[in-house]
């Protein structure tokens, strides 16, 4: 009888709080083994996962001590060095242990020397296109480690065009190693109902209008420039509060700052991270989500907000324009006036909203984690067939 394929994945991002990556991964291991039946698929971890978090057709594998769960920009030096022992010397040896035949680094990690194929992920290159989005060890760690593991694996999976054109620029990688697959969006981001909204927006505490960010709050978010643009347009009470959704990173403390040099300090809310059953909700009660940042991978919050009906306003930049499409208003990072003038026609002009929301809604469909999973399954079973003449 033959063997079944044994596909490892890098599942660090499963435990703690699911953030843009741990969606990634959970996504990936829900719906793979529903179309590789011939494949079981390993989830290695650094501690055990609840029962939940292990979906059918995987098998959990608890590989050496606790990695960190915080955000990797202010975590500190001890659990980055953790990450890297437990990468380069335990995982190696789990994979022999487990007679796996292929190792999907999910998150740009790869080990140095490895016994079978390896594929990776890289989400971004935001250590080379938005400087001083980290703290400078993090950042010069990945200026060695993203280099070294696009050229240690078989094959590398970017999530958007944009990403694919920095591969292959800053790493000297040729078209051909790089599959670009975008992330999908859930059926849970939709729109949702009255009393759903309802619900969620005394659980949470929200203002009645609000412009929401989602994401952390960290400097290459450009908050300080939200918050510079949306100013008068609360003072004026076009508007009650801006809503920021997410842990604070990097560079926090000056948005915090600037909220009290423009005079917005008690209409600035912070959410902190809101859970995933609250989050479609959040969208759908949010009169615009904007995601101006710097730079993005992909841009999870805008094809999510689009999903739950919600107009979005993003950055004319690296992966944005190519997620949102023409359903949503595009500016320039940093340009206040304009942030601010595109902010105001939303608010006001009820018809533009409108037309938002049904081309946001259309562009939302097009993407599906039916398909990102099919797309990663079709570049495993390329590597493994190269690897197998």
């Amino acid at each position: 009888m033959k063997k079944r394929l044994r596909i490892a994945l890098d599942a660090r991002r499963l435990n703690g709080l699911k953030r843009g990556v741990g969606q990634y991964v959970f996504q990936l291991a829900c719906h793979l083994p529903q179309i590789a039946h011939e494949a079981e698929f390993l989830l290695l971890v650094d501690r055990p996962l609840g029962h939940s978090d292990v979906p059918a057709g995987c098998r959990e594998v608890v590989v050496g001590r606790p990695f960190t769960t915080r955000s990797q920009s202010v975590s500190g030096v001890l659990p980055k060095i953790r990450s890297f022992f437990w990468m380069n010397t335990l995982v190696p040896r789990a994979l022999v242990r487990e007679g796996a035949d292929l190792l999907h680094a999910t998150n740009f990690a790869v080990p140095a020397r490895i016994g079978c194929p390896c594929v990776v992920t890289i989400h971004d290159l935001i250590y080379a296109r938005a400087p001083g989005a980290f703290e400078p060890l993090y950042e010069n760690y990945l200026r060695l480690a993203v280099p070294a593991a696009v050229r240690s694996s078989r094959h590398v999976i970017a999530v958007s065009g944009a990403t694919k054109e920095d591969l292959v620029e800053l790493t000297g990688l040729r078209p051909g190693q790089v599959t670009v697959i975008p992330h999908g969006v859930g059926d849970e981001y939709r729109v949702r109902t009255g009393e759903e909204l309802q619900c969620a927006k005394q659980r949470l505490g929200l203002p009645d209008r609000f412009i929401l960010h989602v994401g952390a709050v960290e400097r290459r978010k450009r908050i300080d420039a939200l918050l510079d643009a949306t100013a008068p347009l609360l003072k004026a009470g076009l508007i009650d509060s801006v809503v920021l959704a997410g842990e604070e990173g990097h560079g926090a403390n000056e948005v915090r700052r600037a909220a009290v040099e423009l005079g917005v300090k008690s209409q600035v809310r912070y959410l902190g991270y809101v859970p995933q059953e609250l989050l479609p909700a959040l969208y759908g009660l949010a009169q615009v989500l904007s995601l101006v940042s710097t730079y993005e991978g992909f841009g999870m919050p805008v094809l999510e907000s689009m999903a739950c009906g919600t107009p979005v306003i993003t950055s004319n930049v690296s992966s944005l324009p190519e997620v949102a499409g023409d359903a949503a208003i595009t500016v320039s990072p940093g340009d206040v006036q304009g942030l601010r003038r595109a902010l105001a026609r939303l608010l006001i002009d009820a018809s533009l909203r409108d037309d938002l929301r049904r081309r946001g809604l259309a562009r939302a469909r097009e993407f599906s984690w039916e398909s990102t999973a099919a797309g990663h399954l079709a570049v495993y079973r390329r590597v493994l067939e190269t690897a197998g003449n």
